[in-house]
């Protein structure tokens, strides 16, 4: 049959001896757990607890120190063997260390073995031994309730029971046959002596004597193991003061180490810092270097543009100018017949022709850089005078001849 087996374990603020002693009388044990419980405090001594639901029995005991027995509930199957249950007070500081080590449970009844050590034993354990008023209110509370057939707990500290041990029956005549035959035990006979006081006074000095060595003796012994532990506890104390200079010097030489790893880190982050604003400034730099090359670049585009448009206004005035002193020696070379010869212009035509010229010397004295704004034409008054015939033409002012172009001195246009 599959078997159960856990340890549940807890400090409670008493002395070993204590919980013992309160484990094996049945009034403590019934005032902390709650129910009513009798206890055998002996090897083979039944133990019923929480009204009969649990039944058990001592097999191995030691006083404040270890408790071995067998256990089963009404809960066990009927044919299933007891479980064991170990449980051990271990003294540490601050109370006793109780741990209950039950095993051989039956299947699926290990959580609630579990769930009645630490819910009736070892936390109401703990309570009780907490406070000096808490035994008394749990004793008053378990007798309210009937669980505590003796009057009330006598002593602060229980004492276990003592088996009952059967009284001597009455002595029979057989008995006292035996009496008679056995031999009576007679007291011997010492014979008296003369005492001499002179070899009692030196056997008093030598004891004396001998008592005095025997207590240098022990005196000496005692200074010697004296000597030694003070010997031993300086060498404690001067290992105890080498370890906390050598732990003190760790220390320091780990807070240095830490001191110099973040003085180094924070170098590192300044110069990578540095290094990323030296970057940013090399690159706004290359930046404002690229653009001030582009401006420049366009700056000697604008420069060209003006000095190619320059040398083409240069060169138009040259051939313009060329021109002109071309014309006038074709002029001088022509007669005067074949100027006479040449076809007349009516003055309105030649009126426009010299408006035409006017304009285009004062726009290139001027050359002005941005468009004047015109002005608005004055409108033209109605004249009172007679309006002349249509048919009828106006004869022009006269004007002195202008020199026309020769025929001859104009370049025939060359056919492609």
């Amino acid at each position: 049959m599959a078997t159960e087996e856990f340890s549940v374990s807890s400090v409670i603020p008493a002395s070993p001896n204590r919980i013992y002693s309160a484990w094996m009388d049945e009034r403590h044990h019934s005032a902390f757990t709650g129910a009513r419980a009798t206890v055998d405090p002996w090897v083979g001594g039944r133990v019923v607890a929480h009204d009969g639901f649990v039944d058990a029995m001592h097999v191995y005991l030691v006083t404040g120190s270890r408790i071995a027995m067998t256990w089963r509930t009404r809960d066990f199957p009927e044919g299933s063997s007891d479980s064991r249950v170990d449980i051990t007070f271990e003294p540490i500081a601050g109370g006793t260390k109780v741990e209950v080590t039950h095993t051989g449970i039956p299947e699926g009844l290990g959580a609630a073995c579990r769930q009645i050590w630490r819910t009736h034993y070892l936390d109401p354990m703990k309570k009780y031994f907490a406070k000096p008023g808490a035994m008394r209110a749990a004793y008053t509370a378990a007798k309210k309730a009937g669980h505590l057939p003796l009057s009330g707990i006598k002593a602060s500290r229980p004492a276990p029971r003592r088996p009952l041990v059967p009284a001597a029956q009455a002595s029979t005549e057989e008995d006292e046959d035996e009496e008679e035959q056995k031999p009576k035990k007679t007291r011997p006979r010492v014979e008296s002596k003369t005492i001499d006081l002179r070899e009692l006074a030196r056997a008093q000095a030598t004891a004396r004597k001998e008592a005095q060595r025997k207590k240098a003796e022990a005196k000496r012994k005692a200074e010697a193991v004296r000597r030694a532990a003070e010997v031993a506890s300086k060498k404690a104390e001067a290992r105890r003061k080498a370890e906390l200079a050598r732990q003190k010097r760790a220390e320091a030489q780990r807070k240095a180490a830490e001191k110099r790893q973040a003085a180094l880190e924070k170098k590192k982050a300044a110069a990578k810092k540095k290094a990323e604003l030296a970057k940013k400034k090399a690159a706004q730099k290359k930046k404002a270097d690229a653009l001030k090359r582009k401006k420049a670049a366009q700056e000697k585009k604008a420069d060209a543009l003006k000095r190619k448009r320059a040398a083409a206004k240069k060169k138009a005035a040259a051939k313009k100018k060329a021109a002109a002193k071309k014309k006038a020696a074709a002029r001088k070379r022509t007669p005067a017949k074949r100027r006479t010869a040449t076809k007349r212009r009516s003055p309105q035509k030649k009126r426009r022709a010299g408006k035409k010229t006017a304009k285009r010397r004062t726009a290139k004295r001027r050359a002005p850089t941005k468009k004047a704004k015109r002005k608005p034409a004055p409108k033209k008054r109605k004249s009172t005078k007679r309006r002349t015939a249509p048919n009828r033409k106006r004869r022009p002012a006269k004007k002195a001849k202008r020199p026309t172009k020769a025929r001859s001195a104009r370049k025939p246009k060359r056919r492609r």
